[in-house]
């Protein structure tokens, strides 16, 4: 009887499919329940990464900023702070600066954060599956650009800092122009350019003659524009209030003569003999500043201030065999480290228009606010210290001028530097002088 049984049960097909499905279906409810983790627990790692990318880039600012391991820390606790809650529950995170590990490894300009968090578990933990959690890994690096003494302003001027012929310039600082044309910086002839760095918006070329030597870094093309240090973005610097009545008019010094700040409408023209100013703030209203011949011009803790109306903007015109020892304010003035000030608020962005200033002729450059071209040339000797800002100008700077810049800082829409020029110098912390340095960070894994 027993043998029947076991025969029949043996052969028996009913109910073969619910044991079938009742097999099966503890696979399904697990696969399941593995894609609803495994999407949560994807969702959640993206969420962690985006929250050490941010935290990364927070703390490699604070690198440039400071530099304490205190700071640093801190700076990349508050930002998962900020995603997971001050507590940072279940977040566990390791700052390394430098980083330990990866291509940036010793690396002090580089920070890496590592971060877990636990995660709970839905369907899996019925199998038995515990303790999962999420990673994730961010370096970000300061790329830093060295102090720079000249800038070029023009957004899209070719040539907009331009070094050419047999020029010498060694400068203890950077070049930087904000053009992005693809001659954006333009070094050629036989030049020779020593600085620190040299950064454009656009690209630099240099030709086979010319000469560079940059001492912290290769010269960086497709840069972040440097914020003008003068401009709404930096000190954002205007003219002071201008006496209703000029000092003088079209005044011309052939002699030893004393002058002091005011409204000088016209323009000064010298000729010959010592100008001496005294310390304060010239308004040169009109005409040019302008140096010539055997003129001699000494003053320390000066501003000059270049204005106008209409096509009638004062210009810088520095010519021939004249000295001139100039020195900007330190301390105790808005004007504090710049020597000579261009008013923003001048140059027409709408129309073609020249103006002949020291026997040369201005001519617009199409679509940039432009309010003429300042120069400083011949053999001059110059001992000067401050700012040269010409918002809305040119400025050339050639033929044999020999210069002893104790702080050269020059700021313009477009820099020619030609001829047999040397320059040189740098500003300290107690110039006056705004900073013109710039810092990116970027994410590097």
């Amino acid at each position: 009887m027993r043998t029947v049984q076991s025969a029949q049960f043996r052969t028996d097909t009913n109910g073969g499919v619910a044991i079938i499905f009742g097999l099966i279906i503890p696979v399904l409810i697990g696969f399941a329940g593995l894609g609803v983790d495994g999407a949560h627990w994807m969702m959640e790692r993206n969420k962690l990464q985006a929250a050490t990318d941010s935290a990364a880039i927070s703390a490699a600012q604070a690198i440039q900023l400071s530099g304490t391991e205190t700071v640093i820390k801190s700076e990349a606790g508050k930002l998962l702070g900020k995603v997971y809650g001050a507590s940072l529950e279940g977040v566990r995170f390791d700052v390394q600066h430098p980083p330990k590990t990866g291509p940036l490894a010793g690396n002090l300009t580089a920070v890496a954060i590592t971060a877990e968090r636990d995660q709970p578990i839905f369907f899996l933990g019925l199998f038995g599956v515990k303790n999962t959690h999420v990673s994730s890994r961010s370096v970000a690096q300061v790329d830093s650009v060295a102090e720079s003494c000249l800038l070029a302003l023009s957004p899209d001027i070719d040539k907009a800092v331009e070094i050419t012929g047999n020029s010498t310039v060694n400068l203890g600082c950077g070049i930087a122009s904000n053009s992005t044309a693809s001659n954006s910086v333009y070094l050629s002839g036989a030049s020779k350019t020593t600085a620190t760095s040299v950064s454009a918006v656009g690209d630099v070329f240099q030709s086979n003659g010319a000469k560079l030597t940059t001492t912290s870094g290769a010269p960086k093309s497709k840069s972040a524009a440097t914020i003008d240090p003068y401009g709404p973005e930096g000190r954002n610097l205007q003219i002071p209030s201008m006496p209703s009545k000029c000092t003088a008019s079209q005044l011309k010094i052939k002699a030893n003569k004393t002058l002091s700040p005011g409204r000088y409408c016209g323009g000064i023209d010298m000729t010959g003999g010592t100008t001496t100013f005294q310390p304060g703030t010239y308004i040169i209203d009109g005409g040019n500043f302008k140096a010539n011949g055997n003129a001699t011009l000494a003053g320390t803790g000066v501003t000059f201030i270049l204005t106008g109306t209409g096509s009638d903007i004062a210009l810088l015109d520095v010519n021939g065999g004249a000295k001139v020892s100039l020195h900007a304010p330190k301390s105790g003035t808005s004007m504090d480290g710049v020597l000579f000030f261009q008013d923003p608020g001048t140059g027409d962005t709408n129309t073609n228009t020249s103006k002949t200033g020291g026997g040369k002729t201005c001519g617009k450059a199409t679509g940039s606010a432009y309010g003429g071209e300042s120069y400083i040339n011949g053999n001059a000797d110059m001992n000067m210290s401050g700012a040269i800002y010409f918002p809305n100008q040119f400025i050339t700077i050639s033929g044999g001028t020999n210069s002893n810049m104790s702080c050269l800082q020059v700021i313009a829409q477009k820099i020619k530097i030609s001829g047999n020029s040397s320059i040189s110098g740098t500003c300290d912390a107690q110039s006056g002088t705004a900073k013109m340095a710039r810092s990116t960070v970027e994410l590097k894994e």
